[in-house]
């Protein structure tokens, strides 16, 4: 029998005002769904964005369990997960301890008849052996802190892990995700994402009372503890709650160059710490190492008292932030030779599928995998040398040459300028695979324009997605551009960025609420390249405390 704990205060929140937010925002939102574009419209900080947003789900996504199981949720939250689990899997019950956050969840799976969210304390819980499966998803290093206080950390931790055991059948299989204590992000000075002090799991959580997480080594050994003697292990970047990039155990990272499939987002101006390293850098190092799942910066574990099937795949890569029917999970496969697949995430086993728009034709199937490093590799080890500005031009005139030689159809536009075939359009540096002999490799061509591509937009659009995190701003491009094609002016540089723009539209809806960009004077300021550049600037050279008091009331 299921104990409930009487009178109780949340103990775990965003903040009161927060919830109560997004649970007004979900009772006037009439598409509740994992997917919801009409709910991110009602995203307004932070907060709202970590718990309705689209993508929270790709953790699990990767994952090939039964669809008839029955699930237990410990620790719904606000029911971001919970809404995953309602609509892939027979019946699920979800146990959340505050009691504004368990009504948030109730309202996120309103439409689910079988889901039933508990607002119950875990700490006086007993279950009988009939769940399939135990989902617990960021709670597990919490359970020193709010579910069992007073207890050994690593204690608290094991009593949890054996109360998800306690309610598994004998074929049952818990899903866990918590973040790497050691995880690469966190060497770099990334704040510890559940004490907001850096290095705090690396100094192994010197201050008493704080959330505890682990190392691979160490969370296996505590699943072993717990009665899970087989385990599977995921490894999450850049971490859970959003995960674009999931390598699996499967193969050897440095055969396949897993360091091209990981990405590492510039910092945002949350973060009080300029990083220590260059993550990308640090990442391939790792990888050709041997270690670079060791230092993920979250695992996912699937865990078991009987064997646990690995997957077939190496690698999976989510696309969420795109409009729907544009949205891809990139999979590279070992068998029978590698190759690289392009599905939707709504069905992983379908082969093709066109989205067309008016602008761009998009594409999925099956492509030929190529070994190498991704190009983007060496020009972040080039931007740290002291020749960044001459390795820039002497890159720009081969990627010049080698668009030419690949997509060039010897035709020119009403202007001069030489025009490419459709296919050129992806055809940008993150795209590029460099062999072992210095060869460039075109890879990922899954857009296709409608018609034939001026090579000077190319050369521009490549600039700006590419290089524009190295310092080349806008200016910087033209007068590059300039330098192949003296007659490229500024009303053929309007005109590509015009068209680059409208090429990310098609891509990436506006699905932020625009209020919360107001085109104020302020805002204009700071969009301005060279501002901003100089903001950047005064930003990293600003003290801790004052940053640190500037993010708190952002």
């Amino acid at each position: 029998m299921r104990q409930t704990s009487g009178d109780r205060q949340a103990r775990y929140t965003d903040g009161e005002a927060a919830e109560k937010d997004m649970l007004v925002a979900l009772k006037s939102t009439e598409d509740v769904s994992l997917d919801s574009e009409e709910l991110m419209q009602k995203v307004k900080d932070m907060p709202s964005y970590h718990h309705l947003g689209i993508g929270r789900s790709a953790v699990l996504r990767c994952l090939d369990l039964p669809a008839e199981s029955r699930v237990l949720e410990l620790g719904a939250g606000c029911g971001a997960i919970t809404r995953y689990l309602g609509e892939t899997f027979a019946c699920v019950e979800a146990i959340e301890e505050s009691p504004i956050r368990a009504e948030v969840a109730r309202e996120r799976c309103r439409d689910l008849e079988n889901v039933s969210v508990l607002c119950e304390n875990l700490r006086y819980e007993r279950f009988a052996p009939n769940y399939d499966i135990a989902v617990i998803i960021g709670v597990l290093e919490y359970a020193p802190v709010f579910i069992y206080p007073g207890e050994a950390p690593r204690d608290a931790c094991l009593r949890l892990l054996k109360l998800a055991k306690s309610a598994l059948d004998s074929n049952g299989y818990l899903v866990l995700a918590i973040e790497n204590r050691i995880g690469l992000n966190y060497w770099a000075g990334a704040p510890e994402n559940h004490t907001g002090r850096p290095y705090d799991g690396v100094h192994e959580y010197p201050n008493a009372g704080s959330p505890i997480t682990f190392t691979r080594k160490e969370l296996q050994k505590l699943l072993a503890d717990a009665g899970f003697s087989h385990t599977a292990f995921y490894f999450c970047f850049p971490d859970y709650h959003y995960a674009k990039t999931i390598l699996s155990s499967t193969g050897d990272e440095r055969e396949y160059f897993l360091h091209n499939w990981v990405d590492f987002p510039l910092d945002a101006l949350s973060n009080p710490r300029k990083p220590t390293f260059n993550k990308p850098l640090a990442a391939k190092v790792l990888c050709e190492s041997g270690m670079l799942r060791e230092f993920a910066n979250a695992f996912l574990v699937v865990a078991g008292s009987h064997h646990v099937p690995p997957p077939d795949w190496i690698a999976r890569r989510y696309d969420m932030r795109r409009k729907a029917s544009l949205r891809i999970v990139t999979t590279l496969y070992a068998q029978p030779e590698p190759f690289v697949q392009k599905t939707s995430p709504h069905s992983i086993a379908r082969n093709s599928c066109d989205a067309s728009s008016s602008q761009v034709k998009h594409q999925m199937g099956d492509a030929e995998w190529q070994p190498g490093n991704l190009l983007t590799f060496e020009i972040e080890r080039a931007a740290l040398g002291r020749n960044f500005s001459e390795y820039v031009k002497a890159l720009m005139d081969r990627y010049h040459k080698e668009l030419k030689d690949h997509f060039g159809t010897g035709e020119r536009d009403a202007e001069g300028y030489p025009l490419l075939k459709p296919g050129s359009v992806d055809a940008v540096f993150t795209n590029i695979i460099q062999n072992e002999a210095g060869e460039w490799c075109f890879i990922d061509e899954e857009w296709y324009a409608d018609s034939k591509i001026s090579i000077d937009f190319m050369l521009y659009r490549c600039l700006r997605s590419c290089l524009y995190r190295h310092g080349i701003r806008d200016s910087q491009a033209r007068k590059m551009i300039r330098s192949l094609y003296p007659s490229y002016n500024r009303s053929r540089h309007k005109k590509n960025r015009a068209l680059a723009e409208a090429f990310l539209r098609e891509r990436f809806p506006k699905l932020i609420n625009p209020r919360l960009l107001k085109r104020s004077l302020v805002w204009r300021i700071a969009r301005n390249d060279i501002v901003r550049f100089y903001l950047e600037k005064v930003w990293f050279r600003t003290p801790h405390r004052i940053r640190a008091f500037i993010r708190s009331r952002l």
